[in-house]
């Protein structure tokens, strides 16, 4: 019983350690943004989860979603994907790399090398959704805050 008790406390701070390294990373909010055209205002978590999963392929209005993604060392996909996807990044990539390699991935987010990138996007393309540090685009008309990852 003694022996449990130490498990359970060792996996607690674990966990309690990885959280603050999450929050470590994130030196000011990410923001997941979409294309100032979209009719969403606000989405929620769960929602983003199910957009970057595979499961949610059109916007409400029939727009297909059109994902994008940082690269797998970007701290900013770090915060992204522990916060969002409960995952690591590189967790995440290998799980979309066994869903193309079987034809199961329906709408594989695109890779970009920079927030940059993402944005400009983002704000050409209607359907586009990412995530990128807040104050890339704290000013931007082009493009709409709908989630922060504080």
């Amino acid at each position: 019983m003694r022996a449990g008790k130490t498990i359970l406390r060792a996996l607690l701070l674990l966990i309690a350690l990885n959280a603050a390294q999450c929050r470590a990373l994130a030196e000011e909010p990410v923001a997941v943004i979409v294309n100032r055209e979209n009719e969403v205002r606000h989405i929620g978590e769960a929602e983003i989860r199910k957009m970057y999963t595979n499961s949610t392929l059109h916007w409400p209005d029939g727009q297909p979603v059109l994902l994008y993604d940082l690269v797998v060392q970007n701290r900013l996909r770090a915060v992204f994907s522990i916060n969002i996807l409960g995952k690591d990044a590189e967790r995440v990539a290998e799980e979309w790399a066994h869903l193309k390699i079987t034809n199961q991935a329906k709408n594989p987010p695109v890779t970009m090398k920079s927030e940059a990138l993402i944005i400009k996007r983002v704000m050409t393309e209607r359907g586009a959704i990412g995530y990128v540090s807040l104050g890339a685009v704290r000013n931007n008309p082009a493009v709409r805050v709908v989630f922060t990852i504080e």
